[in-house]
C-alpha cells in the first residue's frame, strides 16, 4: 500500500466520522415549533396550498402566510406525513420521526459537500484524490451546533430546515448542472433543458432568499459575459448573440418567475403588524455585521484563512491564481449586493438585526467555496517545506472547526420522555415538567393551545389517541 492509497484511507475514515457524528446530533435535537401546522395543515397553510402561485390573492388582495414558499411547504408536509410512517416498519413512532429529520438534514449536508467538491475538483470521481481532498476541506465547515449560530446551514428546527437548507441545496443543485452543460465539452442539448426546466418552476417559490439570490447571480453573470466579448459588442443585436440559448431558455424565464415571487412577498400575512421603517433596517445592518463576524470564532477564522489563501494567490501570478482572485472578488460584490437588498424583504422580530445565519446561508456558501477552493489550489500547487507549513496551518483551522462541533448530543433527552409519558398514559390530559418543549419553542401553559400538536402525534401514531399536554408552572 503506498503512501497515496494510505492517505485516502485516512481521508474517508475522517469523512465518515464527521457525517456519522453529524447524524447523532441531528438524531438527539429536538424537533422545535412550527411543525403540526405545516404537516396537517391549518387554514393559513391550507390557503397557500389552494392558490400555490399567488393568482388568487393578487386577484382578491388577500394576504396569505409565506405567499412564495409553496414548494418548501408541499415539501415539508408531504416528507412527515409519510416518512416517518414507513420508517415505523422499522422502529417505533417516536424514533421515526427524530430518524426521519435526522435523514434529510445528513442528506442535505452530504449533497452540500458532494456539490462543493465537485465544483472545486472538477471530477465526479468521488474516491480520487482531487475529490477526497476537497471533501476534507469543505466538510468541518459544516457546523451542526459548534459555530452553527453564524454558519448554520441545517437549521436546527427541522421545519425552518425545509425553507432555508432545502431550497438552498436545490438552488446549488440548479446551479451545479447549469455550470456543468456550460462546459466546453458539453454541447448543450435540449436534454440539458428538460432537466433544468423544473427548476425554473420550483427554485422561485421555495422562498424568499432563493429568487434574491438567482437576480443576483444572473445579473453579475451578465456583466461578467458583457465585460469578457466587450469588444466582440457591436450594436443590438451582437449584444443579443453574447449570450448562449442557456440564458434565454433557463435564466430569463427563472428570472421573471423569481421578481414575481418577489412580488407576492408583499402579500405575506406573517408579521404584517411588525413594522420597522426601511430606514431604521438599514441601520441596523452594520450591528447584524458586526455581530455575524466577531460573536464567536468560526466565522472570523474562515474570513483569516481567506484573506491569507488570497495573499499567496497574488504571489503565484498562474492563470489559475488569477482566476481564483477574480471569483473572489465577484464573491465580494455578491455578498455586498445581497446585504444590500436584506432590508427590503421585511422585518422580523427574531431577527432584529436583519442579518442572522439564515438569511446569510447564501453569502456563508459562496465563503465556503471560496475556502475550498482556494485552499485546494494551494496545497497542489505549492511544495517541499512551504506546502508542509501550509497543510500544518490548514490542518489546524480544520482541527478548530471539528473540535468546535463535537456538542449537541441527546439535545432531546427531555421531549423523547414526555413522547414517552405521553404514549403510555391512559390520561387525556398530559401534565409535562416545566421548560420541557414538545414541537414547541416554549412552556405551553394552556393544553387547549396543544389540540393541533396532539393530533399530528395521533397522525404519527406517537399516541393511540389524541392526548392534549401541558407545561406544570415553576411556580
Amino acid at each position: 500500500m503506498n503512501k497515496i492509497q494510505i492517505i485516502k484511507i485516512i481521508f474517508v475514515l475522517l469523512i465518515i466520522a464527521d457525517l456519522g457524528f453529524s447524524f447523532f446530533q441531528y438524531y438527539g435535537t429536538p424537533m422545535f415549533g412550527d411543525i403540526e401546522n405545516g404537516v396537517i395543515p391549518d387554514k393559513y397553510v391550507q390557503q397557500l396550498i389552494n392558490d400555490p402561485f399567488g393568482f388568487r390573492m393578487l386577484k382578491t388582495g388577500e394576504k396569505h402566510v409565506n405567499p412564495n414558499r409553496f414548494f418548501s411547504h408541499i415539501m415539508f408536509m408531504e416528507y412527515f406525513k409519510h416518512m416517518p410512517i414507513w420508517l415505523q416498519k422499522f422502529t417505533n413512532p417516536i424514533s421515526s420521526v427524530y430518524l426521519s429529520s435526522a435523514l434529510i438534514k445528513i442528506i442535505i449536508q452530504i449533497l452540500f459537500i458532494l456539490m462543493i467538491a465537485g465544483l472545486v475538483s472538477k471530477t465526479g470521481k468521488i474516491f480520487s484524490e482531487k475529490f477526497l481532498l476537497s471533501t476534507v476541506l469543505i466538510t468541518p465547515l459544516f457546523q451542526s451546533y459548534g459555530f452553527w449560530s453564524r454558519m448554520g446551514i441545517n437549521d436546527k428546527s427541522i421545519a425552518y430546515t425545509f425553507f432555508y437548507a432545502v431550497p438552498l441545496i436545490f438552488l446549488m443543485l440548479f446551479l451545479f448542472l447549469v455550470f456543468h452543460s456550460l462546459q466546453p465539452k458539453n454541447k448543450f442539448s435540449w436534454w440539458n433543458f428538460l432537466y433544468l426546466f423544473p427548476f425554473i418552476i420550483v427554485l422561485p417559490f421555495s422562498g424568499p432568499l432563493v429568487p434574491g439570490v438567482i437576480l443576483i447571480f444572473t445579473l453579475l453573470a451578465v456583466i461578467h459575459v458583457v465585460i469578457k466579448n466587450r469588444h466582440n459588442i457591436i450594436g443590438t443585436s451582437s449584444f443579443f448573440r453574447t449570450f448562449p440559448i442557456l440564458f434565454y431558455l433557463i435564466f430569463l424565464p427563472i428570472c421573471l418567475l423569481s421578481i414575481y415571487s418577489l412580488l407576492l412577498g408583499f402579500y405575506d400575512l406573517n408579521y404584517s403588524n411588525e413594522t420597522l421603517a426601511l430606514g431604521e433596517r438599514f441601520l441596523r445592518l452594520p450591528a447584524g455585521l458586526y455581530s455575524q463576524v466577531f460573536h464567536s470564532l468560526g466565522f472570523l477564522l474562515m474570513l483569516i484563512t481567506i484573506l491569507i489563501n488570497y495573499f499567496i494567490l497574488k504571489k503565484f501570478q498562474t492563470e489559475e491564481s488569477k482566476k481564483l482572485i477574480q471569483i473572489l472578488l465577484w464573491i465580494t460584490i455578491f455578498s455586498f449586493l445581497y446585504i444590500f437588498l436584506l432590508p427590503f424583504g421585511g422585518y422580523r422580530p427574531y431577527r432584529e438585526n436583519i442579518i442572522r445565519y439564515d438569511t446569510f446561508m447564501p453569502v456563508n456558501t459562496a465563503l465556503f467555496y471560496y475556502f475550498t477552493a482556494s485552499g485546494y489550489f494551494i496545497i497542489n500547487f505549492l511544495k517541499g517545506k512551504k506546502r508542509q507549513k501550509y497543510v500544518l496551518l490548514i490542518a489546524i483551522i480544520l482541527v478548530i472547526f471539528s473540535i468546535a462541533d463535537i456538542k449537541g448530543l441527546n439535545k432531546n433527552k427531555c421531549e423523547k420522555a414526555a413522547l414517552q409519558k405521553m404514549s403510555k398514559t391512559n390520561e387525556k390530559i398530559v401534565a409535562l415538567p416545566n421548560n420541557c418543549f414538545v414541537l414547541s419553542w416554549e412552556n405551553i401553559y394552556d393544553y387547549q393551545q396543544s389540540e393541533k400538536k396532539a393530533e399530528l402525534l395521533y397522525y404519527w401514531k406517537i399516541t393511540s389517541e389524541k392526548k392534549l399536554f401541558y407545561n406544570e408552572s415553576s411556580n
